[in-house]
């Protein structure tokens, strides 16, 4: 009868933790953030782009404190801001890296569009320390038309001891990797 328990009480944690992706691996990661709600997948191909960028965001998922290489972990919030009143904008992808340059995650595995006004947020959760303290960013996005460019940071989150921990990475374009997107030849 105890072992029957026992096995029972080990299917229903099975069970609950695949329903809930309780999982490690970069593929079983839940996404979180409007990011996934709010971009609209394009179906069909995106048009000649008159501005096409490459933005790189510094971010970090875990921060020095201290002495004594204490570390703390970090919440990062990616933003993505169409600051365009009547013209959406073609997110193309969202790329997160570690502090080696190895990508971690794509958040926007398809090209797809944000409306007019509208933000895209991603969130690597506080306990998601695979970014390290030289976590970034490249985010790539384009405009049929003249448009202003979109507002993209990072904004960190976390806390140590009882001091919180808030401040914000601003994205930066990248011009010659810019340049090379716009490029006929590629």
């Amino acid at each position: 009868m105890y072992i029957a328990k026992l096995c029972f009480s080990g299917l229903l944690c099975a069970a609950v933790g695949a329903t809930l992706g309780c999982s490690s691996s970069p593929e079983a990661r839940v996404m979180e953030g409007s990011g996934h709600e709010v971009l609209k997948a394009l179906t069909g191909p995106v048009d000649v782009p008159k501005i096409h960028q490459l933005v790189y965001v510094p971010a970090y998922s875990e921060i020095y404190w201290g002495f004594d290489r204490q570390i703390a972990d970090l919440a990062v919030t990616l933003s993505i801001r169409n600051v365009n009143a009547k013209v959406p904008i073609v997110v193309h992808s969202a790329k997160y890296f570690n502090s080696d340059g190895k990508e971690v995650q794509e958040l926007v595995p398809v090209a797809s569009q944000l409306g007019p006004l509208a933000s895209a947020d991603f969130v690597i959760q506080r306990r998601d320390s695979s970014g390290g303290t030289g976590a970034n960013f490249l985010v790539e996005w384009s405009s049929s038309k003249d448009v202003d460019e979109p507002v993209i940071e990072a904004v960190m989150l976390g806390q140590h001891g009882n001091a919180g921990i808030s401040f914000t990475g601003m994205g930066r374009v990248l011009p010659k990797a810019s340049a090379e997107l716009a490029s006929p030849t590629r």
